[in-house]
């Protein structure tokens, strides 16, 4: 008993090192939101994305020429599920992007080397979006449920953003 009354601050201070550790505070903020809740079938659908740097430091983020669009390929890969919870399926333009190419979809090969770093200085809004229904067959009416992706350089771990509701109806 007297070893263990021993042991106990240093098993105290090793537990709360690791709670320490796996609650570093993120440099960003990340949000996501859809244009319009409710779309009709074969209507765009368009997911806005926020991320903040909210740190007292710069951070880096990936940049895309041309603009704020495709922002899956600018490190924002989304999450979607239909209300059975199932992925719905990709479209041609979505496998390519996502490197799920099926033998007869006869792409063109896309060319990425003009992705690149770029910092974010602190307090700056960086905004992308995508258009979902480019990436997913998502033409069934019904519920789906959109999350975007995102790696925390500095905690080496993916982050989830809110997520949101989409309807689509005929």
């Amino acid at each position: 008993m007297k070893t263990v009354a021993k042991a106990l601050p240093l098993i105290l201070a090793v537990a709360s090192a690791t709670v320490l550790a796996q609650t570093a505070p993120r440099s960003f903020s990340l949000g996501i939101n859809v244009a319009r809740g409710v779309v009709r079938t074969g209507e765009p659908i368009v997911v806005k994305i926020q991320l903040k740097n909210t740190s007292d430091h710069e951070i880096g983020r990936t940049a895309l020429p041309g603009g704020a669009t495709h922002g899956e390929m600018a490190g924002f890969p989304p999450i979607v599920r239909d209300a059975q919870g199932k992925e719905p399926q990709l479209t041609k333009w979505g496998r390519q992007v996502f490197g799920r190419q099926a033998p007869d979809d006869h792409l063109p090969d896309v060319v990425l080397n003009a992705i690149q770093r770029v910092p974010m200085s602190p307090g700056e809004l960086m905004k992308t979006e995508i258009h979902l229904s480019e990436l997913y067959d998502v033409s069934a009416p019904g519920k789906y449920t959109v999350q975007v992706r995102y790696y925390d350089e500095e905690n080496k771990e993916e982050v989830k953003s809110n997520t949101v509701t989409v309807t689509v109806v005929r």
